[in-house]
């Protein structure tokens, strides 16, 4: 951030890097780096003037999609998607179970967009037209859109222009890798039962083309299945938001069904977990935080269905629960303190500001931090 502009409060900054936010290899002539100060900004309150229209937000259309191995490599195919199949819960399981013998991604290596790239590298060597104005993955997308309900959530991005097209990534800070590391056995355990629901709730098969012995045997061993957090499938896919374009990437759980040829993501399935609903303040809890992320998750990727397992404090799955993405909106309408979709896409038009950021050379970088 410029030293010679304090933050603002209650305002996100659009500024271009410092030294601690230039990626290595990134070097600008010092009379251009010089000039390069906070340039753009506006202000997040009040939410009433977010009542105003909101911008169009074209379904999703997968581009290609691609998997990362176990050894955390890029391989352009399908080989980790997964099928949803729903977890039995009688008796109730342990999303605690094989805690020890999970093989967990190294989050100290910092990936950047390199899935993305790679993926729309492979597109131009098939020489298919990607153009957009902007490339970033869902997570950063979601981040914006939720900005509105939740000030209390700080986060940093990376943006980079090359031509027409700025990328935007994760500007992984310490407090960010702390996060993805867990901060303490409790909160290990809890990220680990995430994934152990996942491993629950799926198999590498499409159901329908298995055999009832063959469908029983899966099932059994998905019971057993080591969680390894480096194996996972992405799907590219390009969209419109009001006037701009995007290539965007995102990491699916499942599909109900064997991949079509267009639109797969109207058969793809998110899979998170919860604690259970047990009194009136946590089904609000869960209503104006949780909800409201798994909608934005769903939406921007064009996901019908979230699939959630609640668990008791003891780490048992008591509870498998569908909700259709379209009516988690309806589901919060007109209650106190809670989010408004409507609300939420206006808001990402600040994309604009991006975009106008007059950024000097095609290694040009800015920070988007939300204070």
């Amino acid at each position: 951030m410029s030293e010679e502009i304090q933050p603002l409060s209650k305002k996100r900054r659009l500024s271009d890097s410092s030294a601690d936010t230039e990626p290595e290899k990134t070097k600008l002539p010092r009379k251009e780096a010089k000039m390069q100060r906070a340039i753009a900004s506006f202000a997040l309150h009040p939410l009433s003037k977010y009542r105003r229209a909101c911008p169009t937000y074209k379904e999703p259309h997968e581009l290609l999609s691609f998997s990362y191995d176990n050894t955390r490599s890029i391989q352009m195919d399908d080989r980790e998607l997964k099928y949803y199949y729903k977890p039995c819960i009688s008796p109730p399981p342990s999303l605690f179970t094989g805690f020890s013998e999970q093989v967990r991604r190294d989050h100290t290596i910092n990936e950047h967009i390199d899935g993305l790239t790679t993926a729309l590298s492979h597109l131009h060597a098939r020489s298919l037209k990607v153009e957009a104005d902007f490339v970033m993955y869902r997570g950063m997308l979601t981040r914006i859109f939720v900005t509105p309900f939740s000030l209390r959530e700080a986060w940093s991005m990376n943006a980079t222009r090359i031509g027409k097209t700025v990328f935007i990534e994760d500007n992984v800070t310490e407090d960010k890798l702390a996060e993805r590391l867990g901060s303490s056995e409790t909160h290990r355990r809890m990220m680990y039962s995430g994934y152990k629901f996942e491993a629950l709730s799926v198999i590498d098969a499409p159901p329908e083309s298995l055999t009832p012995e063959q469908l029983q045997s899966k099932l059994s061993e998905r019971l057993n299945t080591i969680v390894d957090t480096n194996s996972e499938y992405c799907s590219v896919f390009r969209t419109k938001l009001g006037s701009h374009s995007i290539i965007s990437g995102a990491e699916v759980d499942c599909t109900d069904r064997s991949k079509p040829a267009e639109f797969p993501n109207r058969f793809y399935r998110e899979l998170k977990t919860s604690r259970i609903l047990d009194s009136e303040k946590a089904h609000m809890s869960f209503n104006r935080f949780k909800l409201l992320k798994f909608w934005a998750q769903s939406f921007i990727a064009g996901i019908p269905v979230v699939t959630v397992g609640f668990r008791d404090d003891e780490g048992r799955l008591v509870q498998v629960r569908d909700f259709k993405t379209r009516e988690m909106p309806r589901m919060v309408r007109d209650k106190p303190r809670m989010w408004e979709a409507n609300r939420a896409l206006t808001p990402s038009t600040g994309l604009s500001l991006i975009l106008a950021l007059p950024m000097y050379s095609c290694i040009a970088w800015a920070n988007v931090r939300h204070f």
